[in-house]
This record gives C-alpha cells, structure tokens and sequence, in this order.
C-alpha cells in the first residue's frame, strides 16, 4: 500500500484558494460584453501578457512560435480572432512594414485588470 500523502493546513488552503480564484475568473469570462475566448485563444493571450509584463515587443512571427501545443499556423488564426474580438492591436515596425507588433487593448488591459482583482480576492477570503 502507497503511504497518503500528508496535506498541510497551508496546502489546503492554497487549493481552496486557486479554486476560488477559478470560479472569480470564470464569472469575469462570463460577463456581459466580454468576448468568450476559447482555450487556445487563452493560452495565446496569456503568453503575450507574460511577455508584455517582461517589457518585450512581441512580432506575429514571435507568437507564432511561442506555443508548444499548438502549430503556428493555430496560432495565427487565433491572433487574428483576438484582433478581430479587440484584445490585440498591430502596428508595422518604424524601419520594416512587412514587420507587424503585438499590442494589448485597452480592452486586453480591463481584462487582465479583472483577472488580476480576482486573484486578490481569492487571496484575502478566508
């Protein structure tokens, strides 16, 4: 028989934690007005937000190649779906036009803002 693994009062409180963080982020998902985002939409937006929080430009081409469960042409795809639900922006590099940045809206920003208020929540509830 497998020895339990022991569970720590400071273990199951960060799960109680995460979970409500879970179910905060899914009713920000859910509101009225906010576009719904499929999973691979989600993973895509939370690598360019890792990145845009690192101070990095990201290209297209250099999204295109940050998934490793996806190909870059799914990836490609789900940016111009983020484009087209108004989380991302492009704008042409100043020396080379075939060059295109990733840019965050304002509506990307109210996004994370959110996410960002839930994870504050879920960490004050006891």
């Amino acid at each position: 028989m497998k020895p339990q693994p022991v569970v720590t009062t400071s273990q199951t409180e960060m799960k109680q934690t995460y979970t409500r963080f879970i179910h905060l982020a899914r009713a920000v998902r859910q509101l009225p007005g906010t576009p719904a985002l499929d999973a691979v939409e989600e993973r895509v937006l939370e690598s360019l937000a890792a990145a845009w929080g690192q101070g990095q430009k990201v290209t297209v081409l250099q999204a295109m190649g940050m998934s490793d469960d996806s190909s870059p042409t799914t990836v490609h795809r789900r940016l111009k779906s983020l484009r087209k639900k108004g989380y991302i922006g492009l704008h042409e590099d100043e020396t080379d036009n075939r060059v295109k940045f990733i840019e965050p809206t304002a509506q990307a920003d109210e996004y994370f803002a959110r996410l960002g208020q839930c994870l504050q929540t879920a960490c004050k509830q006891p």
